[in-house]
């Protein structure tokens, strides 16, 4: 076995190995997490998206959670995530959830937030161009957002060979050929948040990561990185992902301000911020 399909395997390994325990952490603080977390209401619609040949009940915990904190969440009814079909499958995806979309915007009276892991977070930055009267925000979570094809090593080698298995294609011709020129630029008007992880086993933070030229906190259209500590595919219950998507989701678009996680725990313990935050420095106390 090669040296670099060896490495990726372990981490590949590692990462599920994180998620379970990140799993078991939000199982056992949920009581605790629903208290701390952001509050939404019923008016405020938001749609999941899974990763790549995650089935539509990996981000099912998401779901409930989010409802229970008051948001009107929904998955996105696909199934599992079986990857790009040809170069036509954005345009084809959009309509498909189009109409899902519709409903939940006049089902709430506003418009519909997006979540979406991995690959799921690229369909739903491409969602919120294709449809951006129907979309409010967009949170990805550890998305290769920004993977250009001679970027592919950035990809945990175990899933381009399943994405060629589910395929039929390449991971570097699906790129290639994907005819989505403005991929790699944040969907005009609509506010982003990418939210990422140094531990990611799958995808590296270098192609998780809001560009520092497209960032920004203070403009009309809000754009913001949020790093935690967390594996790549249990970003969708980590406790710590969990608090920061809710406040992300409730954020005053008008008056967006980054996402500060001091507010959810006492002053003693904001000197251990910056394990759970890295990018988050704790204040003087």
């Amino acid at each position: 076995m090669p040296v670099r399909t060896a490495f990726d395997l372990a981490r590949f390994n590692f990462d599920l190995a994180l998620a379970v325990s990140e799993w078991s952490a939000s199982i056992l603080t949920r009581p605790l997490l629903h208290q701390l977390a952001a509050k939404g209401t019923s008016s405020h619609g938001v749609l999941t998206l899974p990763g790549f040949s995650g089935p539509e009940a990996s981000l099912a915990p998401l779901v409930q959670f989010l409802r229970v904190q008051g948001f009107y969440a929904k998955s996105w009814g696909l199934g599992t995530n079986r990857g790009p079909s040809g170069p036509d499958f954005m345009g084809f995806l959009a309509n498909l959830l189009e109409p899902r979309l519709k409903q939940m915007a006049d089902k709430t009276g506003n418009k519909v937030s997006l979540v979406g892991q991995s690959l799921g977070g690229i369909y739903s930055r491409e969602l919120a161009r294709t449809h951006p009267d129907l979309i409010d925000r967009v949170i990805t979570l550890g998305s290769p957002a920004y993977l250009h094809p001679q970027k592919i090593g950035h990809l945990n080698k175990m899933v381009t060979v399943a994405l060629q298995a589910m395929t039929g294609a390449p991971a570097e011709i699906h790129l290639e050929t994907a005819q989505i020129t403005q991929i790699y630029r944040p969907t005009p008007g609509i506010p982003l948040v990418s939210i990422y992880s140094q531990l990611d086993g799958v995808v590296s933070k270098h192609v998780s990561m809001i560009p520092h030229v497209d960032l920004d906190h203070d403009g009309p259209t809000p754009r913001e990185n949020i790093e935690i500590l967390g594996s790549h595919c249990g970003m969708g219950v980590n406790p710590v992902s969990l608090i920061a998507i809710c406040d992300r989701l409730v954020a005053d678009v008008a008056e967006w301000a980054p996402f500060c996680p001091q507010d959810y725990v006492a002053s003693p313990l904001h000197l251990a911020i910056p394990a759970l935050y890295p990018k988050t420095r704790a204040p003087a106390v």
